[in-house]
């Protein structure tokens, strides 16, 4: 048997889903909930026991048993596919074993790098220095523990003589960024000395890399140090904190991004635990699409000097192409110089802050003129260049005449003169290069995002969904509503019709497995991704117009099911027949009029 088929045959999806949800009863073999993945105060999320499959009508999501997981766990497919395979005791084929065992192998490596420097920061002597340094910051035991903190010993080989014990080559070391080759002679060195250590976890919490903060003066070395890029280590495909921090974000369905690991180990300890660390970076994609798993709404604390912001607005682009919902965050005054600092004197200064993030061209406006005076012919024009190198991405032209009308009146110029700067910044934003925009559009799209259907296709899906709700009305529809295909308007349920009606012919045969008429149709083998995620929807929509009627009364829905969508039908052909027909008399083409005057009077007349 197929690995995934067996998986599914084995696992049930109302009990995998359960150990997630709170699960309540919503009829035979159904189960509903509120929904994970979107606020909401009344279950929209159903779960099927007939269909193993889910689905959600507040967030018009969906799936079977693997997209659940993906879904909740921030996962990937396969990732997916290992977790319930391991939960069903079911062999997966091995995938690229080799490559997959080498970056195993690196996890592991950095699993023990990490485990000895929380060791040292624990009990050796020579840590002193970075215990009274988290003491000073005020990190507990607690939190220096989930986070893993640990330092590094002041001397060149005290981890790869550790490891090296472990049975870690020095490849290896080398390999997982933990040591660097001599120069002269053999050997390898620790990357990482006399640091207090922050291990970088993945999404799902397994260690691939580190940062180290000096805790001297120094000036000669770098404050921080960073594991170079690895097999298992992009600095641009990780968020610092994403594994801890993923459930409140998708549970708050908002991400808060910080500068620094301070800020989102202290955020963390004060039970703000939605907090990640972007590590100084503007946002990338990959980060995006691991925050994309979780929330579309971002709340961003960064420099909000006048120098920072032109960075900022840079690293948010790509964001904002991809449709997040974008806020930014300042600080007050008292709450001193980042988050870290705010959470500490009182964690409610942090908390309201983040309450309190406003739109980013609040955000422009109001650090536009921070630090300089609107009356000085200098700094007006500084604040005027800010402010239009936002206001030139406004879509709405109301909105855009409100910030152009506000700004000539805080700096006390002409409208005329503001809209002349706005021509010449419209003008440099088209003359210097963009970078491609990027997209994650599916393939296949049934409907944009947000779309409402209309009215005949709200209809056409009622009738659906009453067809596949159970075999008997299936049969019904067929021998005495007899419905064409023609009827369906939207090709994507002229292609499902189709594909039903040649996978459930109506021959003596029961059309579900188990030959009761009391079942719905389960989705045909080989059923296309999309149909198969149209039908699915249909299905659960069936379950919650139908569960309270009776048969008799199902049936009486789909008569004026099929006599609205036969006379929607008929309307859409007189309509071309009669376009048609005038294309016929202005060539004065009579054999095609007469034509199309037999066939308009055949359809009035059925």
């Amino acid at each position: 048997m197929d690995p995934i088929q067996e998986i599914k045959t084995r696992l049930d999806v109302a009990d995998v889903i359960g150990e997630y949800l709170p699960l309540k009863a919503a009829g035979s073999n159904a189960w509903k909930a509120n929904c994970p993945f979107h606020q909401e105060r009344t279950p929209s999320f159903y779960v099927s026991r007939t269909r193993q499959s889910w689905h959600c009508f507040g967030c018009d999501t969906g799936g079977d048993i693997i997209s659940f997981v993906e879904k909740i766990e921030g996962m990937e497919f396969r990732e997916a596919l290992e977790l319930l395979a391991q939960k069903a005791g079911v062999e997966l084929p091995k995938f690229d074993k080799e490559k997959a065992s080498q970056k195993q192998r690196l996890v592991e490596i950095n699993e023990l790098a990490a485990r000895f420097f929380r060791s040292v920061l624990s009990t050796l002597p020579q840590a002193e220095v970075a215990r009274k340094y988290l003491e000073k910051r005020g990190v507990d035991d607690l939190t220096a523990d989930l986070f893993k903190i640990g330092y590094a010993p002041d001397t060149w080989t005290a981890l790869t003589d550790a490891l090296q014990k472990r049975g870690v080559t020095a490849a290896e070391l080398v390999a997982a960024g933990l040591s660097s080759k001599r120069e002269r002679g053999e050997g390898v060195y620790d990357r990482f000395r006399g640091r207090l250590m922050f291990p970088i976890m993945d999404v799902h919490g397994h260690v691939v890399g580190f940062t180290g903060r000096i805790l001297t003066d120094d000036k000669k070395e770098a404050k921080y140090v960073n594991t170079p890029e690895t097999q298992i280590y992009k600095k641009s495909a990780v968020l610092y904190g994403l594994d801890k921090a993923k459930g409140a974000i998708r549970q708050q369905d908002l991400a808060v991004i910080v500068e620094g690991n301070m800020d989102v180990v202290s955020s963390h300890q004060f039970s703000v635990d939605h907090v990640v660390a972007a590590s100084g970076t503007a946002l990338t994609a990959d980060q995006l699409g691991l925050l994309k798993r979780f929330t579309k709404n971002l709340a961003i604390a960064f420099d909000q000097d006048n120098a920072g912001n032109a960075a900022t607005l840079r690293g948010l682009d790509l964001a904002r192409q991809q449709d997040f919902n974008i806020k930014i965050i300042t600080l007050p005054p008292e709450a001193g110089k980042d988050p870290d600092e705010a959470v500490r004197k009182d964690p409610a200064l942090w908390k309201e802050a983040i309450k309190e993030a406003v739109n980013i061209m609040d955000w422009v406006y109001r650090n536009a003129f921070r630090g300089r005076k609107s009356d000085r012919p200098e700094d007006k024009k500084l604040i005027v260049r800010d402010v239009l190198n936002e206001v030139i991405r406004i879509a709405d032209a109301i909105e855009r005449d409100h910030w152009i009308r506000k700004l000539a009146k805080d700096i006390d110029a002409s409208e005329i003169a503001i809209r002349e700067v706005l021509d010449q910044v419209k003008g440099q934003a088209k003359r210097e290069p963009r970078e491609p925009r990027t997209t994650t559009a599916p393939a296949t799209v049934v409907a944009e995002e947000g779309t409402e259907p209309t009215p005949s296709e709200q209809i056409a899906d009622q009738f659906v969904a009453g067809l596949i709700y159970r075999e008997e009305l299936w049969r019904f529809a067929h021998e005495t509503l007899a419905p064409k295909l023609e009827w369906f308007e939207e090709p994507r349920l002229q292609a499902l019709y189709t594909t039903l009606v040649s996978a459930y012919p109506l021959d003596n045969r029961p059309l579900v497995a188990n030959g009761s008429p009391s079942h719905s149709l389960r989705p045909p083998d080989g059923l296309a991704p999309d149909l198969a995620e149209t039908l699915n929807r249909l299905a659960f929509a069936a379950d919650r117009a139908f569960q309270d009627m009776t048969l008799d009364d199902i049936k009486r829905e789909l008569k004026n099911g099929a006599r609205a969508l036969r006379d929607l039908w008929k309307a859409r052909e007189r309509r071309r027949l009669e376009e048609a027909m005038r294309d016929a008399e202005r060539t004065g083409d009579q054999q095609t009029i007469a034509h199309l005057a037999t066939a308009f009077r055949a359809l009035t007349d059925a």
